[in-house]
């Protein structure tokens, strides 16, 4: 219940006589102030009301409903914004009421709920909606249809559009449905996009066949290699890629010569786009002659570049180009039967082992061994020794579980618990792909040799860390047998705690690897195993569907469905699943529910330079409140930057340094029409309302997570620093006065 305040007039004696037209309107002030008040008050509660039920991922229908249909617009739109967060498909004709709302604002964002919620009951709505005569309501009509699954129709119908922005949005959707428009349809708007003039268009049409990669279109895709605009090059290079084809690499190779007229950021973006594609498409190449020969000049000179991450993305390149060229077994002892293309990469790679950035440290030693093969074995293993970054420790494993002789008790050394827990992860990780990529037949047959690895994924399965152990749950689904099944079973039951989600998940993953039964098969008939640990895992299974974690309960579902170990009577539907979900209990060191409003600045210090983010609390407000609290306990005190990929985005803000620590609960996603356009700084998650307080800021425009990340801010200052920023760099925030 809202408290009324009562205005009364001050400074007037009393006995004073006013005259009539002044009194008039002192009462009409007074009326009119006392009815702003309360409406303000009034619409204050509903706004703490829905910003409570939008931070327990539940909202009763009849009052959701309620609000979205009242007198007062500003809680409309709210409502209909929580309506979408929540996911409430139960009141879908509600919600496409919203759509006719006499505010513009609020129709555009019942569209962009509706792309939200997935329901593709909203279809036949949104394009009408994408036909209506209010240019805001046909813009978010078309970003609601590019995240629903339908056939196109109106999509395609809008990538003609004489609006760039309406143009720009089909585009990026078409990219989503490319897989179910009509082939012709789309071949036909494709020619017509490329032939638009705005580049803002061209590079979404390049970037839609990626999607849609058909090889009679390389003489139209071929001509944007060689474009002035930075962005229309970068795509064109990736669609390419997509093309596998030996012109599509040679017309690479060409517009790399025609690099010199960028300048700065732009020139390293086409740069460390181009060396990807070559990577990708340098396989096809032959194994000697000119073509091998110019494609080694290109990334033996890239990986020598001043800026790191474009010498980072050429030696990964050299990996990926040779992945599926492996070496004669007499090339281990004798470098001269290499191709010379060969030996000059594996010489270049080799020249980076000890380069000062780590990036470039960790993709030289994949380069080295891709490259020189068998041959490297012994230098990487006594590089392995001496190794102290654990991600170059990582990086020197799983180059040993790909080209060393006898790659067994080197990984299982590093196996042991002294390690660091991302160590351990990359030994137990290369002991399985030996097994199933490496081991000739005879030994594949070792039981014995089976037993070993089996038993220390078992071991590493009850490993106090919860990464490791999650790595040993997904693996050990490739190795049948009722030790690891009971392994499994009993780190589903101790799961405990913030890391619960990420322990059964792996468990359900390993599940579905160890029962791929069909409906003619009994799960147990390719193993054996007991019909109490049959009995045992169905219990599980129907436990997960009570999981008050949504990705929980449909992996349970999906196991399940295939591997036949429930009565399909017994497996709920996706839907029901979704519809009985539980209120969320806010965790006791979250801040306050925050509601929408003003919010600080905040200063990045790295080593490199500062940045600043300006945050955005009236689109993320709860995000905000958390990654403010977060600051302000020291929380990103001296942590690092634990993941950059050069051209997408830079990543920090996880204590335990390797993608999977947070602050030991979740936050709900604010998801918003906001773009991911550079500088844009946002919230990394495992999921819907899964992010906790890693964020990254975006290298450039990355239209494909628009409402799919929350972002809470942007870089404001110092974009030029976050460029510069490497794996490995350390940081401190302040939140600004």
């Amino acid at each position: 219940m809202s408290k009324k305040r009562s205005i009364r007039t001050v400074g007037i004696p009393l006995g004073t006589t006013i005259p009539y037209p002044v009194l008039l309107c002192l009462t009409l002030l007074s009326l009119l102030l006392t009815g702003c008040w309360q409406e303000n008050s009034d619409r204050e509660d509903s706004r703490k009301i829905l910003a409570g039920w939008e931070d327990a991922r539940l909202a009763p229908g009849d009052s959701l409903v309620a609000l979205m249909t009242g007198g007062d617009a500003h809680i409309r739109l709210a409502a209909v914004r929580t309506a979408g967060l929540v996911g409430r498909t139960d009141i879908l004709p509600e919600m496409i009421a919203a759509l006719e709302d006499p505010s513009n604002t609020i129709g555009r964002q019942a569209a962009f709920s509706l792309g939200l919620l997935g329901d593709e009951r909203a279809i036949p709505a949104l394009a009408i909606a994408a036909d209506s005569p209010r240019p805001a309501l046909r813009e978010a009509a078309l970003a609601g249809l590019g995240r629903l699954p339908n056939d196109g129709q109106a999509l395609l119908k809008a990538s003609t559009a004489t609006s760039a922005v309406e143009a720009a949005l089909a585009w990026d959707g078409l990219r989503n449905m490319a897989a179910r428009v009509d082939s012709s349809a789309l071949h036909e708007a494709v020619l017509t996009g490329l032939a638009r003039s705005e580049t803002d268009i061209q590079w979404r049409v390049l970037r839609c066949l990626e999607r849609f990669p058909v090889l009679n279109l390389f003489p139209q895709i071929a001509p944007y290699a060689k474009s002035d605009d930075a962005q229309v090059r970068v795509h064109a290079y990736r669609a390419l890629s997509h093309l596998e084809t030996v012109p599509a690499l040679q017309t690479v190779m060409t517009g790399w010569a025609d690099h010199d007229h960028f300048r700065g950021r732009h020139l390293d973006r086409v740069q460390i786009n181009g060396l990807r594609t070559l990577g990708i498409l340098g396989e096809l190449a032959d194994g000697e002659g000119v073509v091998w020969d110019n494609l080694a000049a290109i990334l033996i000179q890239a990986a020598g570049s001043n800026n790191p991450h474009v010498a980072e993305t050429a030696l990964v390149a050299m990996s990926r180009c040779v992945q599926n060229a492996p070496l004669p077994a007499e090339a281990a002892d004798q470098e001269s039967l290499l191709p010379v293309w060969r030996i000059r990469m594996a010489r270049a790679a080799h020249t980076h082992l000890d380069d000062k950035q780590l990036g470039v440290k960790v993709a030289a030693v994949g380069a080295w061994a891709d490259l020189r093969g068998t041959g490297a074995g012994s230098e990487i293993v006594e590089r392995l020794a001496i190794a102290e970054d654990p991600r170059v420790q990582a990086s020197l494993l799983g180059a040993i579980s790909r080209i060393h002789e006898d790659p067994l008790p080197l990984l299982i050394r590093y196996t042991d618990p002294s390690h660091r827990a991302l160590v351990r992860e990359s030994a137990l990780s290369g002991l399985v792909a030996v097994w199933t990529d490496r081991l000739p037949q005879a030994q594949l047959q070792s039981q014995a040799t089976q037993d070993l690895i089996l038993d220390l994924l078992v071991s590493a399965a009850r490993d106090a860390d919860f990464v490791v152990a999650t790595t040993a749950a997904n693996h050990l689904g490739r190795f049948p047998s009722p030790s690891g099944l009971t392994a499994m079973l009993d780190l589903w039951e101790r799961a405990e705690g913030p890391d619960r989600s990420d322990l059964r998940l792996g468990v359900l993953t390993g599940l579905k690897s160890l029962f791929p039964a069909t409906n003619e098969t009994a799960p147990s008939e390719a193993w054996c195993t007991t019909e109490s640990l049959l009995i045992r895992t169905a219990e599980i299974l129907r436990a997960a569907f009570d999981s008050p974690d949504l990705r929980i309960r449909l992996e349970a579902r999906s196991t399940a469905l295939e591997s036949g170990l429930l009565a399909e009577k017994l497996i709920p539907t996706a839907a029901s699943l979704q519809a009985t979900l539980p209120a969320v209990s806010r965790h006791q060191q979250q801040p306050a529910v925050a509601v929408p409003g003003s919010a600080p600045k905040v200063k990045c210090l790295t080593d490199r330079g500062d940045f600043i983010i300006k945050l955005n609390g009236k689109i993320a407000p709860n995000t905000c409140a958390v990654f403010l609290d977060l600051i302000n306990r020291g929380y990103y005190e001296d942590l690092i930057f634990h993941r950059v990929v050069p051209d997408f985005v830079v990543q920090g803000g996880d204590p335990r340094g390797d993608g999977w620590g947070g602050p030991g609960y979740c936050i709900r996603s604010e998801w918003s029409e906001t773009p991911y356009r550079r500088a844009a700084v946002g919230i990394a998650h495992s999921g819907k309302d899964t992010g906790g307080s890693q964020f990254f800021v975006t290298l450039s425009e990355q239209p494909h997570l628009n409402s799919r990340y929350t972002v809470f801010g942007e870089v404001v200052k110092g974009m030029d620093v976050v460029d510069r920023i490497q794996i490995g760099d350390r940081f401190k925030l302040e939140v600004m006065p």
